[in-house]
């Protein structure tokens, strides 16, 4: 097994087991030392979710240092043979091992998880040719991959707003809090304040 932490989508069980059906002990943890930042484009929003290009509201989740924050995230076993199917859905992230502990300060096993990149490293790194870069990102977008300027895809925000709140509100406001904007300065709390209309309407009485 390959113990896995995710923080974004994962935090939704019924998507992690899309991608890993035969994962296992799946439980919330908390991991010191890292943010939340919407500043990765996410190519599949444009190749399968129909969104421009050139839209600014193009953004997925990922991590980065941050010594004075912890993420509650959630941490699951994975079979090794069904790792490479998280990996390619996971491709243009960085992946690194963190030391999780569960909510009561139990310490975990050491897991596996996605942060930033550059789009320097991810083209040495992850891509061997111009041709398999192509086919994976250029045939679709153009432009580089990690930013500062963008803002998240509405239907992923409310996807991770709803996956955060069906584990309670201290889930919520840990996700509101511990993620930003690409900008680096804006929290997803205070951008909702700006843009209410991206609050699920199931969760309008929890998010102020």
């Amino acid at each position: 097994m390959i113990s896995v932490v995710g923080f974004g989508s994962l935090l939704s069980e019924r998507s992690a087991r899309e991608s890993v059906p035969g994962l296992t002990h799946y439980r919330l943890v908390r991991v010191s030392g890292y943010r939340r930042i919407f500043n990765k484009v996410g190519i599949v929003f444009i190749a399968g979710h129909g969104q421009c290009p050139d839209s600014l509201e193009v953004s997925s989740c990922s991590t980065e240092p941050c010594a004075s924050t912890s993420i509650i995230a959630a941490q699951f076993e994975c079979p090794v043979d069904q790792f490479t199917e998280l990996y390619e859905r996971e491709h243009r992230y960085r992946w690194i091992e963190v030391q999780p502990v569960a909510l009561d300060g139990r310490p975990q096993c050491p897991a596996r998880m996605c942060t930033g990149y550059s789009d320097l490293e991810y083209r040495l790194n992850k891509c061997v040719t111009e041709q398999e870069y192509h086919d994976r990102v250029g045939r679709h977008y153009t432009g580089v991959i990690w930013r500062d300027d963008i803002l998240p895809f509405p239907r992923y925000l409310k996807f991770c707003l709803v996956s955060a709140a069906s584990h309670g509100d201290e889930v919520l406001d840990n996700f509101l809090d511990t993620s930003f904007l690409a900008d680096g300065r804006t929290s997803i709390r205070e951008y909702l304040s700006i843009r209410p209309d991206l609050i699920p309407s199931s969760l309008r009485e929890r998010v102020s």
